[in-house]
């Protein structure tokens, strides 16, 4: 039933156009516990429902139980509530900053959301991550002033500054246990992360650009492997970063080749291969989206730890 899983997730993000057989209700039962495991509720509802739309429109009857769809549709309403109320944490977050003199953008959560399209609002939802560009200990001393902080540590303060949305206030965007790879890092957010901060109208709050995306998704992803347990919400993260390539038009191939070198540089090269064969063979990615040749047998090996642990493991 697992093929059926992914089966599912390819429909909701439109890599196939319909499923290869009609799920029985036992299936059924089986892809909501794996959405929820995986924290995909809201995106495979959106596959869900293009299933049903299927059988609709050719008046056939589907195998998906009434209680286990009305269940999987309050929790995707909830998922669109908690979605909203999210990006609006955020667009005031970054005014607040503002008003400081600090620069800053959301890192994942919201930012990432924006580049799923159709299913931006099904995503699920975390906290608020928000990169602000300072000292640490200056950022430390803002975050104690609101009154808010309750912890922090060499990466990010903790922050309980709106109701039910926690919020990280990174001084350090992403980080490694591994020195030179980490060190490598904060010199280049340091240097270079600034250039890659766009404001978007559209959501009234800055977020990082492709390059500055698939480095900080693929670390992020490699730190939940080796420490909290990756998940397939993370990777699908990763999915629609690859694809948001195309904003760039002409000038794609040349981010493309700007990032292979940065992954290099970061020694992230095989767990981006191992990415890539599960973008291709599970998730349906285009080749002209691909960032560096697939590794079968790591891809096999992540594919499986991301089934057996789940999101956050």
């Amino acid at each position: 039933m697992k093929d059926s899983f992914f089966e599912l997730i390819r429909l909701s993000i439109g890599t196939v156009t319909r499923l290869s057989h009609q799920p029985s209700s036992e299936e059924w039962g089986y892809l909501y516990k794996m959405a929820i495991k995986q924290s995909l509720v809201g995106v495979c509802m959106a596959g869900m429902k293009r299933y049903m739309d299927t059988y609709k429109e050719n008046g056939e009857e589907t195998n998906v139980p009434k209680q286990l769809y009305f269940q999987w549709l309050g929790m995707t309403g909830q998922i669109q509530e908690y979605n909203k109320r999210l990006s609006q944490c955020c667009a005031d977050f970054e005014q607040r900053l503002a008003k400081d003199c600090y620069q800053s953008c959301v890192l994942k959560g919201q930012g990432l959301a924006a580049l799923y399209g159709d299913l931006s609002a099904l995503r699920h939802p975390g906290d608020i991550d928000v990169w602000a560009l300072g000292d640490d200990k200056e950022l430390i001393e803002w975050a104690r002033k609101t009154g808010t902080l309750t912890y922090y540590d060499y990466h990010h303060a903790d922050l309980s500054l709106y109701k039910n949305a926690e919020i990280e206030l990174h001084y350090r965007p992403s980080l490694s246990r591994n020195l030179l790879r980490n060190a490598r890092l904060q010199q280049w957010f340091k240097t270079e992360g600034k250039r890659h901060i766009v404001f978007k109208e559209s959501l009234g709050f800055s977020v990082p650009d492709y390059i500055f995306n698939v480095v900080l998704v693929l670390n992020h992803n490699f730190w939940h492997l080796m420490y909290e347990g990756v998940g397939l919400r993370q990777i699908l993260d990763l999915f629609f970063v690859l694809r948001s390539v195309e904003e760039a038009g002409e000038h794609a191939e040349m981010l493309k080749t700007e990032v292979r070198a940065l992954i290099k540089h970061f020694r992230l090269q095989r767990f981006a291969e191992a990415s890539m064969w599960i973008m291709k063979e599970t998730l349906g990615l285009e080749d002209k989206y691909l960032i560096c040749q697939p590794n079968e047998s790591a891809g096999r090996f992540l594919l499986d730890e991301i089934m057996q642990s789940g999101n956050f493991g």
